[in-house]
C-alpha cells in the first residue's frame, strides 16, 4: 500500500507489523450491518440514507476508532479524496465515503449451513483494499460495481455501495467465484427476510438470517419506515443490537 511506502515516512522498522494489521479482517470474522434506504422510506422523502455498523466486542481495536481523510498526493481527474472510518495504522477501508458522494458498507458472507466462511483464497486484492479502491478511484455506483467485478477477489463479503449521482443503495454479494449485485427486491432471496420497498439491508448474523422473517431489524426498519433518517438509525442498530465497534451513517439528501 503507497500508505506504508510514503516518502519520508519514518515508520520503516513497522512496515511488516502494519503489514500484518492491515491483513486481520482477511483472517478474523465480524458481524457486521448494512443498510440502505432512500425515496419514500426517508423522513425527507428524497435521497438516501446508508447504514454501516461494525462488530468486534472488546477486541484489540476496541476504542480506537479514528476518521482518516486521505488524498492523493498528487489529485487527478481520476482519484478522490475520500473519509475512513478506521484505526491509527490501518491503511485499507471498511468503512467510508468519498468526496463523489460514494459511501461503502461491508459485512463478512458467513451461512448457517455451514458455519464458517464461504470458499476463498489469500491469492488476490484484499477485501480492505478493494473497499479502498471504490472510495478512491469509483465515479458513481455503477462504476464501482463494476470495479468489484473485475477485482482479482478473495474472501466472501457483503459490499454495500450507495451513491449522490443515483440516491440508492445496492449490496454486493462478493466472494471468489462471483460479484452479484442485489436491490431490495433481490436481496431477500438471500437474506430470508421480507422485501421492503427502497430499503435493502442485511443483518448481523449468518444468512439466510437466524432471525428469520420477523427478525429485530427488519421489524426496526418496517417501523420507521417513511421516517427513516440519520436519527432514528440510532434506533434501528440499537433494537437490533448492532455496532458494538463503530457505527457510520451517510446522509445523501440535497
Amino acid at each position: 500500500c503507497d500508505s506504508l511506502r510514503t516518502a519520508g515516512c519514518n515508520a520503516t522498522e513497522w512496515t511488516q507489523t502494519i503489514a500484518q494489521l492491515n491483513m486481520l479482517p482477511e483472517l478474523i470474522r465480524m458481524a457486521c450491518t448494512a443498510y440502505g434506504a432512500w425515496g419514500k422510506a426517508t423522513a425527507t422523502g428524497n435521497g438516501l440514507i446508508q447504514m454501516r455498523a461494525l462488530d468486534f466486542g472488546g477486541g484489540p481495536f476496541a476504542n480506537y476508532t479514528i476518521a482518516a481523510v486521505y488524498r492523493d498526493a498528487e489529485q487527478t481527474a481520476d482519484s478522490n479524496a475520500f473519509v475512513s472510518i478506521t484505526f491509527p495504522g490501518f491503511a485499507g477501508v471498511i468503512t467510508g465515503v468519498s468526496e463523489r458522494g460514494i459511501g461503502v458498507s461491508e459485512k463478512v458472507w458467513m451461512t448457517y449451513d455451514k458455519r464458517s466462511l464461504q470458499p476463498g483464497s489469500y491469492q488476490g486484492e484484499a477485501d480492505i483494499f478493494v473497499l479502498r479502491d471504490i472510495l478512491q478511484k469509483a465515479k458513481n455506483r455503477a462504476d464501482a460495481e463494476e470495479m468489484v467485478q473485475a477485482a482479482n477477489r478473495t474472501w466472501a463479503i457483503f459490499i454495500g455501495i450507495g451513491d449522490y449521482e443515483t440516491n440508492v443503495l445496492d449490496i454486493v454479494g462478493y466472494k471468489q467465484d462471483s460479484a452479484v449485485v442485489y436491490t431490495d427486491v433481490t436481496m431477500p432471496s438471500v437474506t430470508g427476510q421480507p422485501y421492503i420497498d427502497s430499503v435493502v439491508y442485511v443483518d448481523k448474523h449468518p444468512q439466510p438470517s437466524g432471525e428469520g422473517p420477523t427478525g429485530t431489524l427488519p421489524t426496526a426498519l418496517t417501523d420507521f419506515y417513511g421516517n427513516i433518517s440519520l436519527e432514528t438509525s440510532k434506533s434501528i442498530t440499537q433494537y437490533h443490537k448492532t455496532g458494538d465497534l463503530h457505527i457510520a451513517s451517510y446522509d445523501f439528501a440535497d
